[in-house]
């Protein structure tokens, strides 16, 4: 029965809400190493509560310049990437976030993979997502109330794993279309992470009427007690 209610509110949510417009959420703000956690401001005004399972269950802001605490780590994840399905789109993503692989030595992606988990504070249309050096069996997977939406799943054709080579760089790029949910998951079959994505918040108009039958619902209650005074 809550499935069913909940189907039934997003369903009203989707036939009504609008997008705000679009932001790309590239993780620039942050400084690399920074541990992404609760309420956490991923610009263009939206909020989401960052989490991540596996090795030391942090999700964890690696800096993919040259040169830097992270790519020395990992040199894998040194930009620049090119498009698994366009060699002709070369990305540079700066930071990118990670499942961080232990508590010291810097930020260090897990080989073994896991999981990203950003919880929206409020709903959102989700454009494009981009992932960063991530293998086949890796998915993307976005919800709305606890129910999936749409999902993805890493193949031979569109993987990005490059087995450490760092003179060939990839990213995969995943074309969501707008679709509107409040959850997406990211699970990593082996190391990479999360490049960029391209969001917008969804804005449910407050019908005209609204306020009107609000403010006749007060005075009715009004009426009710000075009546009930008398």
């Amino acid at each position: 029965m809550k499935s069913l209610k909940a189907a039934a509110i997003a369903a009203t949510l989707v036939g009504t809400a609008s997008m705000s417009q679009a932001a790309t959420i590239d993780f620039g703000s942050f400084s690399e190493g920074t541990v992404l956690g609760a309420n956490t401001n991923l610009g263009g005004g939206i909020f989401a509560d960052v989490s991540s399972l596996g090795g030391v269950n942090q999700a964890v802001i690696f800096d993919t310049a040259p040169g830097t605490i992270s790519t020395r780590n990992d040199p894998d994840l040194t930009a620049d990437f090119t498009n698994s399905e366009d060699s002709s789109d070369v990305r540079d993503f700066g930071n990118v976030v990670i499942v961080q692989e232990n508590l010291s030595g810097g930020p260090d992606d897990t080989g073994a993979g896991g999981s990203l988990t950003l919880e929206f504070n409020d709903s959102i249309f989700l454009t494009s997502l981009s992932l960063v050096d991530a293998k086949a069996g890796s998915t993307a997977e976005l919800f709305l109330g606890g129910s999936l939406v749409q999902s993805f799943v890493l193949g031979a054709t569109n993987e990005s794993d490059t087995g450490n080579n760092r003179n060939n760089n990839r990213f995969t790029f995943l074309d969501f279309g707008d679709a509107f949910g409040d959850e997406l998951v990211v699970t990593l079959s082996a190391s990479g992470g999360i490049g960029e994505l391209e969001a917008s918040i969804a804005v449910v108009p407050v019908p005209a009427s609204l306020p009107l039958l609000a403010g006749g619902l007060g005075l009715m209650a009004l009426m009710r007690r000075r009546r009930s005074a008398a």
